[in-house]
Order: structure tokens, then C-alpha cells, then sequence
């Protein structure tokens, strides 16, 4: 009997591993690479949001599938604490390449941001007051986890959706002020400057977009009853990720908006 439940053990672990999920989150992240490849280098920006929005949409819907098939099972399962921090270290490589291309254009620059951008670009004093908001995030989903070491599924709830309360009015107000530089007159085309600021800006505005829609799902199956202090996995895999989209927006911070102000 012991040995049947061992090998039924062991083949729903190998079920949890051999999951087509995983593969189509990279397959989708790597149209969201081609969508800016096609819009910014092939200067086909139409084909390019297709593909970009694509990759997103199939990013969405493989990321609500994988968790869902981890968490129909009644135990955990799986190497999600390491995938996250491995897919972080994709990420970091990525907005690696991204800063190095800004720095290498800006550097030589005889001045930065070029000289046809309008005054008040880049709008420091709304990215820090919307950096406020951010931040704050970090605390409260931190809080969130606590609650729910401690067995408290309601304090961890409500930690939770103000996390995503915060983030949601992160992205509000960049979406106005997006509305307001294009406005003005300062787009993608406008300099280099306009391309790397909507580039990265907008980058780390769909990782924190990602992040809302993850802890929405949370808060979802937490309130079924199928997340509580004996199965915490999926929301430390999120904690790790919106730490790192916090810690990145003082990086985006630093060098879009605070450098090239002074």
C-alpha cells in the first residue's frame, strides 16, 4: 500500500514537471522581444504592437494556466521558488541590454535629454510621487506574506489588494503621464532620448501590470480556500518578482529621470 501511494506520489510530481505551460511562457516573452525588434529596428510599429500584444496576451494566459495546474493538485509540486529566480535573472540580463544601449547613446551625447526635447521632459516630480506608491508596495505584500505565515488568510487578503490598489495607481498615473508628454509633443520618434524613455518606461510598466494580474489571480483562488500557510509557494514566487520590479523602477528612476534632470 505504502509503495502504491509513493509511485502515485511520484507520477503526479513528474505530471507537475512535464507541463506544457512553462514552454509557452517562453515562447510568449520571446514575441514580446520580437514585437520591439519589429517596431523599433524593422520601423514597423503597427506589426510590432501586434506582435508584442500577442506575446502578451499568450504571457497572460500561461501564466493563469500554469498556476492553475499546480494548484489543482492537492500537494505542492514542482521547483517554482527557483523558476521565479531564474526568470529574474533573464529579466535582469534583459534590462541589461536595455541600459547599456541607453548609456551608450547617452554618454557621447554632447547633451542629454537632445536638445529638441521639450522642457519639463522627463517629468521628475510625478515619478516621484508615483514612486511613492511603488515602493509602498514592497511593504505591503510583504505584510501580506507575514499574515499568512502567521495562518491569517483574511489580514493576508486584505495586504494584498492594497498591493494591488498601490500598483494599480502606479500605472494610472503613468498612463496619464504618457498621455501628457505625447501631448506635448514628446513620442517615441521624437530623439533617442523619446525611444528609450517609452521603451524602458513601458517595459517595466507591463512587468508591473503582470505583477497586478498574478496577485489578482491569487487573491482569487485564496478566497476559494486553495492558498493558506501549508501552501504559500505561488505567493512567494510573486513576492520575489515584485520585489525585483520595485527594486528595478529605482534603477528606471535613477537613470531616465533623476540623471538626466541634472
Amino acid at each position: 500500500m505504502t509503495n502504491e501511494k509513493t509511485t502515485s506520489h511520484s507520477i503526479k510530481h513528474h505530471e507537475a514537471e512535464l507541463s506544457v505551460w512553462p514552454p509557452m511562457v517562453g515562447l510568449s516573452s520571446l514575441l514580446m522581444i520580437f514585437g520591439f525588434m519589429i517596431a523599433f529596428q524593422w520601423k514597423l510599429p503597427s506589426m510590432g504592437m501586434l506582435v508584442g500584444g500577442a506575446g502578451v496576451v499568450m504571457l497572460i494566459i500561461s501564466l493563469f494556466g500554469w498556476t492553475s495546474e499546480v494548484y489543482k493538485s492537492s500537494f505542492e509540486a514542482g521547483l517554482s521558488k527557483t523558476a521565479i529566480i531564474v526568470f529574474i535573472l533573464s529579466e535582469v540580463a534583459l534590462f541589461g541590454g536595455l541600459f547599456g544601449g541607453y548609456l551608450y547613446n547617452m554618454f557621447p551625447a554632447p547633451e542629454w535629454p537632445p536638445i529638441n526635447t521639450p522642457k519639463d521632459v522627463p517629468p521628475l516630480g510625478t515619478a516621484l510621487i508615483l514612486s511613492v506608491f511603488l515602493l509602498s508596495s514592497s511593504w505591503t505584500i510583504h505584510k501580506a506574506e507575514a499574515h499568512l505565515e502567521e495562518g491569517n488568510t483574511g489580514g493576508f487578503k486584505g495586504w494584498l489588494f492594497l498591493t494591488i490598489l498601490l500598483g494599480g495607481i502606479f500605472l494610472i498615473g503613468q498612463a496619464v503621464e504618457w498621455s501628457s508628454l505625447i501631448h506635448e509633443g514628446f513620442n517615441v520618434s521624437t530623439n533617442s532620448f523619446g525611444t528609450f524613455f517609452y521603451t524602458i518606461t513601458g517595459f517595466h510598466g507591463s512587468h508591473v501590470l503582470v505583477g497586478i494580474i498574478l496577485q489578482v489571480f491569487i487573491l482569487i483562488i485564496a478566497s476559494r480556500g486553495r492558498i493558506n500557510r501549508e501552501r504559500p509557494t505561488i505567493v512567494r514566487a510573486c513576492g520575489y518578482y515584485w520585489h525585483f520590479v520595485d527594486g528595478l523602477w529605482l534603477l528606471v528612476l535613477s537613470l531616465i529621470y533623476v540623471l538626466p534632470s541634472y
